[in-house]
């Protein structure tokens, strides 16, 4: 809670402001949100993920949940698509006065989701406010956190299907300041790298979740033809995270969650 509590306040979202969510999830960050926005403001929360996607609990559960508590009547989630959802508001509704995306964008299917959603916002809001994870590991015990990022997206580039997992599309901050800015509306404003939280256990759940299905991914790319040559940089790769779990304290248990990249584009005056 305390690692979104710092998003928002960075990002300076103000009581009464109208904000649109992208990519709510479980609605983590919805909630620090429509605190922030008091009782005269409103957040609309997207997600396009099936209702039963998650665990411990769903997106539908965990929603519900919220819907239910002393803030739910600050909060409107929609199962939908960020652009269909856009797309399907009407000219004279209310333009929002921030739109979220907060550790959303490796989820997206392909790099050009970005660019097509950030064209969908542009007409939409003024701000536009970011939070991923960086690719920048300032202690050696976030190596293995940034190491499993890019193996996992290079292992979705071989599919010939959509993947279903947490890291899908791996963008680099200056990757996705570039698609943001190529729009001409947007410019950046303000950003800032920071150590992540030590609860913060996203990296624990990928790393470990990475390393403990190595041979049944392995196999799967051999038999699914991947060359020998590929096949053996896979391997590498899953031993340079395992290397980079060997050296921390507490091997998984002391792995860290890389940096995070926050920042804060205003339309272009």
């Amino acid at each position: 809670m305390d690692h979104r509590l710092d998003l928002v306040s960075f990002w300076g979202i103000t009581p009464g402001s109208r904000v649109l969510e992208i990519g709510c999830g479980q609605g983590d960050c919805t909630i620090v949100l429509a605190d922030a926005v008091g009782e005269s403001g409103h957040v609309d929360a997207v997600d396009p993920g099936a209702p039963d996607y998650g665990a411990p609990y769903t997106l539908s559960q965990s929603q519900s949940y919220i819907t239910s508590g002393p803030l739910g009547h600050r909060i409107s989630f929609y199962n939908a698509h960020p652009t269909d959802y856009l797309s399907s508001l009407p000219q004279s509704t209310q333009k929002y006065d921030y739109v979220v995306l907060s550790h959303c964008i490796w989820y997206f299917s392909s790099p050009s989701q970005l660019s097509t959603l950030v064209s969908a916002t542009c007409s939409w809001t003024k701000s536009l406010c970011v939070a991923e994870w960086s690719l920048r590991a300032s202690k050696p015990q976030s190596h293995p956190h940034v190491l499993t990022a890019l193996l996992l997206a290079s292992l979705e580039a071989k599919r010939k299907e959509e993947g279903h997992g947490n890291i899908r599309t791996v963008l680099s901050p200056a990757q996705i300041r570039s698609v943001t800015e190529s729009s001409s509306v947007l410019r950046l404003y303000a950003q800032e790298f920071r150590v992540s939280n030590e609860g913060l256990l996203d990296a624990y759940w990928e790393v470990s979740h990475t390393l403990r299905n190595r041979e049944k991914v392995l196999k799967a790319l051999g038999e699914g033809g991947v060359s020998e040559k590929e096949l053996a940089a896979m391997a590498a790769m899953y031993d340079a995270v395992n290397a980079a779990v060997g050296i921390i304290d507490g091997g998984e248990s002391g792995v860290r969650s890389m940096d995070v990249w926050i920042a804060k584009f205003q339309a272009v005056e």
